[in-house]
């Protein structure tokens, strides 16, 4: 893809691609005869068939040499947009538009597309590109545009109206800086899952879960994880999401030792819990050092304390 700019015009975009265009498809055919024709009546334009995209009728205008109502149209073809009904009381229609020209050989189209909207009214009914492609090119048996004296034009329009949908992030204030505080007191040996009681921050419920994973063969405690859950998840419907950031301070009473990690997580009705990871293999209660005899193995409190720091709401999709 590369873009250039016109003279006369904003710049345009020129592209290709294999489908063909969804609205309208404009093939010529004796074209060198039809130029003849339209230079003995001094008419400087060929005009498609009407055709209807986004509720309205148009047609197809090409100057195949060049809109000379323009500046900087000379050796060029101009490509318009004309519009049928007129619009009334004021109304104005906001369009995107392209212009196709069908490459026979490659059996690929070029694309050339005004890259703003442009505005359809009681005064402007027409809009096009001045400069949409060199004479000499169209004419250029290799570029695959004219072939056997035919050519194939087409056209896609696209209404820009309604109402758009829209959605807000923000930042929730955090009224409380006290964290939740939850104690398993049965660690290492407890060997089923486990979780908190909930609590509640700007809105939203909150959970610790602790998922006990357990060697088959001898029940001993492998891998003990660690999951933020958001309690009340169901609530967030629509693809409502909310972005967290919470700290959670992880204490071994026993041996006095602690470790932090910190949660930062998309949460929504899909993927209301996060795995914060293994206890065991990441933080507080890894290889703790032997001392006081068997006090890595036997049962000590394991205490949680977690802090939501900042809370971002995505609120429900509405219309302004």
């Amino acid at each position: 893809m590369h873009a250039y700019t016109s003279q006369v015009e904003n710049p345009i975009v020129q592209s290709t691609r294999d489908k063909e265009p969804s609205h309208f498809i404009f093939e010529i055919e004796s074209f060198s005869s039809l130029q003849k024709s339209i230079a003995i009546t001094r008419t400087d334009r060929i005009e498609s068939s009407e055709f209807s995209a986004g509720g309205q009728r148009w047609v197809l205008v090409i100057y195949p040499n060049g809109n000379k109502k323009q500046e900087g149209s000379n050796g060029y073809i101009s490509l318009y947009l004309k519009m049928l009904d007129k619009p009334i009381g004021g109304q104005s229609i906001y369009t995107s538009f392209k212009f196709f020209i069908f490459d026979k050989i490659r059996e690929t189209y070029t694309i050339i597309q005004d890259v703003r909207e442009r505005r359809f009214d009681a005064g402007h009914l027409e809009w096009g590109v001045v400069q949409a492609l060199s004479v000499a090119d169209f004419n250029d048996p290799k570029k695959g545009w004219l072939v056997n004296d035919s050519c194939t034009f087409g056209a896609e329009v696209y209404i820009i109206g309604g109402t758009a949908a829209t959605s807000r992030l923000s930042l929730a204030p955090i009224r409380s800086s006290h964290p939740f505080r939850w104690q398993v007191h049965d660690f290492p040996s407890r060997t089923t899952d486990v979780d908190s009681s909930a609590f509640s921050i700007e809105g939203h419920s909150w959970k610790l879960y602790l998922h006990i994973g357990t060697n088959d063969d001898d029940g001993e405690v492998r891998s003990p994880l660690l999951y933020l859950c958001l309690d009340n998840g169901t609530d967030l419907i629509g693809g409502r999401k909310v972005l967290v950031h919470c700290e959670i301070v992880i204490k071994d009473e026993l041996l006095g030792s602690k470790d932090t990690k910190s949660v930062v997580y998309w949460f929504d009705s899909d993927n209301n819990n996060y795995n914060i990871g293994n206890i065991l293999k990441e933080g507080a209660l890894i290889n703790q050092p032997q001392h006081e005899g068997q006090m890595q193995t036997q049962d000590r409190t394991v205490t949680f304390e977690a802090t939501i720091k900042k809370v971002f709401s995505c609120s429900d999709t509405f219309e302004d």
